[in-house]
This record gives C-alpha cells, sequence and structure tokens, in this order.
C-alpha cells in the first residue's frame, strides 16, 4: 500500500497491532470519564480508519460485535450502537478507494458525514421510539467535530508502525 501523502510505500500491516488497538480504543471507550459531548468515541474513530486502510481485517461484522459491546456497556437500547457502527464501517468501506487518494485534512472533512451518523444515530432513533427529543443529545454533533479533528492524529499514530524501515542502511538511499 502506498501511503499518497508522503509517497512512502508502506510496509504490510500486521493484524495483531489491528486488533490491539481496537482493543485499546474499546478500552478508552469503557474509561468512566462520562458521556459528555467532548468525549470522542474512540472506537468509531478506530474501527473508521481501519475500515479505510485494511477492510480485509476489520468487517462489518467486526464492528457489529464491537456496537454490541458498547449497547452493553452503555445499558443502552441493545442493536442501537451496533446496527450504527456497522452502517459506518459498510460507509467506510464503500468510501475506502476515495478516501485513501485525499490528503488528511481531506479525508478529515470526508469523514465529518460519517462520524455525524454514528453520534447522532442514537438520538434519532430514541426520539423514533419515544416520541421525544433531547436537545442536549445532540451534542454529539460536537462530538463527532472533534472525532474528525482527532483524525489527523489517529492517521499518523496508526499508520507508524507502517512507515518504519526493516532495515536501515546508511549506505543505500532507498
Amino acid at each position: 500500500m502506498i501511503d499518497f501523502q508522503s509517497g512512502y510505500i508502506l510496509r504490510p500491516v500486521n493484524p495483531v497491532f489491528i486488533y490491539f488497538s481496537l482493543f485499546c480504543a474499546l478500552l478508552l471507550n469503557l474509561l468512566p470519564i462520562g458521556n459528555y459531548g467532548w468525549v470522542p468515541d474512540w472506537l468509531i474513530l478506530c474501527i473508521v480508519f481501519w475500515n479505510i486502510h485494511q477492510h480485509r481485517y476489520v468487517s462489518v461484522i467486526t464492528a457489529f460485535i464491537l456496537g454490541l459491546m458498547m449497547d452493553v456497556h452503555n445499558s443502552d437500547l441493545l442493536g442501537l450502537h451496533a446496527f450504527s457502527y456497522s452502517l459506518v464501517a459498510y460507509v467506510a468501506i464503500s468510501w475506502h478507494r476515495r478516501i485513501v487518494a485525499l490528503t488528511v485534512l481531506s479525508q478529515a472533512l470526508h469523514l465529518l458525514p460519517i462520524f455525524l451518523l454514528v453520534s447522532l444515530f442514537p438520538v434519532l432513533a430514541h426520539w423514533l421510539l419515544s416520541g421525544e427529543l433531547y436537545w442536549w443529545a445532540l451534542t454529539g454533533a460536537i462530538q463527532a467535530l472533534i472525532e474528525a479533528m482527532l483524525w489527523p492524529i489517529a492517521a499518523r499514530i496508526l499508520l507508524a508502525p507502517q512507515r518504519r524501515p526493516i532495515d536501515v542502511d546508511h549506505n543505500r538511499p532507498l
């Protein structure tokens, strides 16, 4: 795979690193920070990243299972996060050819609707099921903006193991 920003040919990804990063993102989501609008959904950031860059290892089914875990953790309507995570994973997989060719800042702007979808879907589902709209729950838009701003940092961190050289030879420039 080629990193289009630097022109650097990336090393093959280690599947252990992919699942370790998903596990770390799940643990960050399980922290008792609270459900505030300024706390990003680390798991969806990681799911979208790996669905764009390595969709063969992280699929819609993986996103669905991780969404079920988040539903159980949040004591929310079972399947709410699972459906939104799997929907976002499907959209990320279908957009991956377009997103990879862009710069990192353009990627963040193109991924903002995906992050808005995953943060506002539970609000819309609760509104449809109960008939009441909680306006404070619309702070998910702030959460989506923060996730889009964190995208360049996440891309830098998650692609770092693929950018390091195998053998450093100071006599050979390539």
